[in-house]
């Protein structure tokens, strides 16, 4: 009972917790996810980096293991990541702002 529990749990977080945005470059992508910020704190994000292939079935995959070229090709994604981060973080700026009442750039 006990673990069926824990499945339904993972099941329902899995389905609602969807990634803000993913970046892909050459195989290889930055998942995006958002983490709600507490107690009035702004909301954070972390990225996982992960690699795409296929199985011998032919069904796509993901991996953290990464070969030196994978490596190479984040020195291209990494930094559109960030971008595209710190856009994610002005448009909740932006919402907060609009929420409160304030103009945008409004103090």
């Amino acid at each position: 009972m006990v673990n069926q529990q824990r499945k339904d749990k993972a099941m329902t977080q899995t389905q609602t917790n969807k990634p803000a945005d993913t970046i892909r470059f050459g195989g290889v992508k930055g998942v995006i996810w958002k983490n709600a910020g507490k107690d009035g704190k702004p909301d954070r994000y972390s990225v996982t980096y992960v690699r795409s292939y296929t199985d011998a079935d032919g069904n796509w995959q993901d991996t953290s293991s990464l070969s030196e070229f994978d490596n190479l090709k984040l020195g291209v994604l990494i930094p559109q990541v960030a971008t595209r981060i710190a856009e994610l973080k002005a448009a909740n700026r932006a919402d907060a702002n609009s929420d409160n009442g304030n103009e945008e750039g409004g103090r």
